[in-house]
This record gives structure tokens, C-alpha cells and sequence, in this order.
């Protein structure tokens, strides 16, 4: 039996994305824990990945968008982190807050694109 409909494919995961939920769930037991210096060290692992990620992934737009968002997201979430760990958080907090919208806005925009795209293609 034929089908017409498109198969959707689902795409394979990299070792690293499963690395890289390792790597921000240690990070995060480190941090709920108040383990000041496994959670430090923890920070540099998690980003790099996530930016190789990212690199990696970069031909696809929808995938490199949350790429981006998740790169972003796992740097503000360290920086909140660090601000509580070494008492910064005067500071720090809210810099680890403008990443959370940048975030936000970049997948508020790609997912506006596709909207757009969809009711464009409803009307022809």
C-alpha cells in the first residue's frame, strides 16, 4: 500500500547531545548541591559542547535557531550559577537574565517566520 503523505524523517542524534545533557545535568547537581568548584569546572565542558554543537548543526535554520537558543540559554544558566556560588548576584543575575530573553527573541522570531510562511501558503 502507497502512501501519499511525506515520511517524516527524525534525525539522528550526536554523541555529543547526549554529552552535552550529561554535561548541563552534572553541572546542575553540582549547583543544587553547592558544589561551588565541580559546578565551575563543570561550566566550560557544557558551553564548549553546546557551541559544537551548534557549529555542527548549522545547516539546518530550525535546528541551528535552537542551537543558539540552547548555547545561549546553558551560558546565562552558568553565569546565574557562578552569580549565586560567588555571591555576584547584583549583578551577575541580571546579565544571566538579558541572555534568557536573547534566547527567547531568537526562537520568537524563527517560529514568527514559520507562522508567516504557514498562513502565506494556507491563502495561495
Amino acid at each position: 500500500m502507497e502512501s501519499n503523505s511525506k515520511e517524516v524523517k527524525s534525525r539522528d542524534w550526536h554523541p555529543l547531545e547526549y554529552a552535552h545533557v550529561f554535561l548541563w545535568l552534572v553541572k546542575d547537581l553540582c549547583w543544587a548541591q553547592g558544589w561551588k568548584l565541580a559546578g565551575t569546572i563543570m561550566v566550560p565542558p557544557a558551553i564548549t559542547v553546546a557551541i559544537i554543537i551548534t557549529w555542527l548543526q548549522r545547516k539546518r535554520a530550525l535546528t541551528l535557531v535552537h542551537n543558539i537558543a540552547i548555547s545561549i540559554w546553558i551560558s546565562s544558566n552558568s553565569l546565574w550559577m557562578l552569580a549565586e556560588f560567588y555571591q555576584k548576584e547584583s549583578w551577575m543575575k541580571p546579565v544571566s537574565s538579558v541572555g534568557f530573553i536573547l534566547g527567547l527573541l531568537i526562537l520568537a522570531i524563527q517560529y514568527s517566520k514559520f507562522l508567516l510562511q504557514y498562513i502565506w501558503n494556507k491563502r495561495r
